[in-house]
């Protein structure tokens, strides 16, 4: 196992703790708040994968060697795949969890078309060298919030084969089935993977 240090490009500890639990303990990761980074870095992207690329490639440039970020968010098919990499400002550049899920719930109030996905993609950079990971979850927006578990767009996203919401159904599902699970699980594979070369 490499021992290094991974710099992850967020400031979002909640990130850094989920991904522990679905890769292992043994990771080292710094965040942004780790290495006093206070520079706003502008995700002009049109993609996840733009995004990603763009918190990483950042870093990497300001004297980093090791640098991991990711993009996330939900696309709604009937909202022409919004919210999407919006997610996370979708009510406003400062709008809460609350502000977000309610409003993508206002905006589907009586369509019938509920279906929605999570998308993930993770980007490494290591000495230049640049990989992507991408992972996805398909289900459904409920017809209110519900369960107190999780964060973001959890309490109103069933997953498929699932009746309850992510924030209802706890952290055993999401660890093993989530968009970001998925997408660490390939770095994980990848990461490991160098070693026995």
């Amino acid at each position: 196992m490499h021992n290094s240090t991974i710099l992850f490009a967020t400031g979002n500890q909640h990130k850094v703790d989920e991904v522990k639990t679905i890769i292992g303990e043994t990771y080292q990761f710094k965040t942004l708040k780790d290495i006093n980074w206070t520079t706003e870095i502008i995700e002009d992207g049109t993609t996840f994968h733009q995004n990603a690329f763009i918190k990483a490639s950042t870093l990497y440039t300001a004297g980093n060697p090791l640098v991991l970020s990711e993009d996330s968010g939900i696309e709604v098919t009937a909202l022409d795949h919004a919210p999407g990499i919006y997610s996370a400002r979708y009510a406003s550049m400062h709008g809460s969890d609350l502000d977000n899920t309610t409003l993508l719930l206002h905006n589907l109030e009586g369509v019938a078309n509920r279906h929605a996905r999570f998308i993930a993609v993770i980007c490494l950079i290591e000495n230049g060298e640049v990989k992507f990971f991408k992972g996805e979850w398909y289900g459904k927006i409920a017809d209110a919030a519900y369960g107190e578990g999780g964060f973001g767009y959890d309490p109103i996203f069933i997953p498929e084969g699932y009746t309850q919401t992510t924030a209802e159904l706890g952290d055993t599902v999401k660890r093993k089935e989530s968009h970001r699970s998925k997408s660490f699980m390939q770095f994980k594979t990848y990461w490991e993977g160098r070693d026995q070369g």
